[in-house]
């Protein structure tokens, strides 16, 4: 059915809410993931009873991904120290450049090679697949406690990274593709991607740190950051800036602003001021009231929402072989470069590499990006969705086995345990 009633939506939102609850007590006693509970509870409700149309519900699909990248990349922003950014980002990035370009590389050939579709089809297939999910896993690794601290920033970095890819290079190959003309646009767009937001970022994390030390004791004070987050991701998107970076280096800077003011000259310490324990407290404050529930009904309803879309009368034998042979190259490479990377650096033990290599779940950059080449025009990119959405589904039932089979052969000394994947 195209339409639901109201009551039918609320009583079907209040049930998502209880079987993710149910999944939550489930995973605690038994350490079976509530993901796989979640998507199997949107299978029924959409491939099995036909409860909501896919076609229907992916219409809230950008805008509930987006928000829920956003949130995900702030939290992430606001929990890294910039010293140790500093410090992890060359080997974030040179893993990040490895992983997705031999990835994209990789799919490339290979899609080019069964399908015999135009080099450029392959390329924006694999660019599409080929990041992984900040929201997936920056969430999981920070509350590993057998993971060291800059392990755990250069997959936060590598995630983030990897995702910009995903959003600034298929817009740009997409914008190729419909104007075959304009290649020449496609670096120029890209580096203005990365510097506007890198500019967009520094001055507005300059002008709230100075805003929240004016609101001190004010009410909502967490709120007003929210909605700072979704304007400055508008604006942005407005000037040409990628936002989902910007976000990341707005929390960046307003974590760490007394760091940068320290390294300023007296006049911008003026400006900006030094009543910053008031700000880091709001900053903490926000995160502590909006984290825990947001993060719990965002990923809820995101997996409710996989398992909603995935259209299984859509799926033949040879879409099916062809999603799970990307899923294998998407495995295989990030694996192969782990390893390559851990013994020429000599950067991670066994443990590490392992949790390294497992983190490769795709997420809503890989959804959002899959449906727009089809949605502009493009063709010859029909099945990009559903051989995404496949991927994505093998990618985190793939990443909650190896870290169960993880947390089984390696027990933590403490009672914490190994977290299932989450969007927040």
């Amino acid at each position: 059915m195209e339409f639901l009633s109201v009551d039918l939506v609320l009583g079907l939102t209040g049930l998502i809410i209880l079987v993710g609850l149910a999944g939550e007590l489930v995973f605690k006693r038994t350490g079976i993931p509530s993901v796989l509970f979640l998507m199997g509870f949107g299978i029924l409700l959409g491939p099995v009873f036909h409860v909501a149309e896919p076609t229907a519900v992916m219409k809230l699909a950008p805008y509930f991904g987006t928000l829920a990248l956003l949130i995900i990349l702030f939290d992430g922003g606001i929990n890294l120290h910039i010293m140790k950014v500093v410090k992890e980002t060359p080997m974030a990035l040179l893993y990040s450049v490895m992983v997705f370009g031999l990835t994209i590389l990789t799919i490339m050939g290979f899609y080019v090679w069964i399908t015999h579709a135009p080099w450029l089809h392959g390329l924006l297939l694999g660019t599409i697949l080929g990041g992984t999910a900040a929201a997936i896993i920056i969430p999981v690794t920070s509350h590993m406690s057998s993971l060291s601290d800059s392990t755990k920033v250069m997959l936060s970095l590598d995630s983030a990274i990897s995702e910009v890819f995903v959003v600034v290079l298929a817009l740009a190959l997409m914008g190729t593709m419909k104007d075959p003309d304009g290649g020449g646009h496609f670096i120029r767009e890209v580096f203005h991607a990365f510097w506007d937001a890198i500019m967009l970022a520094l001055l507005a994390g300059a002008l709230w740190a100075r805003l929240l030390a004016w609101l001190e004791g004010q009410a909502l004070s967490y709120m007003l950051t929210m909605a700072a987050i979704l304007v400055l991701y508008y604006v942005a998107e407005l000037i040409g800036a990628n936002g989902a970076i910007t976000i990341l280096l707005f929390g960046l800077v307003l974590s760490n602003m007394e760091f940068l003011i320290g390294h300023m000259v007296r006049p911008i310490r003026m400006l900006i001021g030094y009543e910053l324990d008031q700000a880091k407290f709001m900053l903490s404050e926000f995160m502590k009231r909006m984290h825990e529930e947001l993060s719990f009904l965002v990923r809820t309803f995101f997996y409710v929402l996989l398992g909603l879309i995935l259209d299984f009368s859509s799926i033949t034998v040879e879409i099916a072989l062809m999603s799970v042979a990307l899923f294998c190259i998407v495995v295989i490479v990030r694996a192969g470069v782990t390893e390559g990377l851990s013994r020429v650096t000599d950067s991670w033990n066994m443990s590490e590499r392992l949790v390294i290599a497992a983190m490769f779940p795709r997420g809503v950059a890989t959804a959002v990006m899959a449906f727009l080449p089809i949605s502009t025009g493009i063709s010859g990119t029909e099945l990009f969705p559903i051989y995404a959405l496949t991927v994505i589904v093998l990618c985190v039932l793939g990443m909650t086995l190896v870290l169960t089979l993880y947390q089984r052969r390696h027990p933590s000394s403490s009672t914490e345990a190994v977290p299932e994947p989450s969007i927040l």
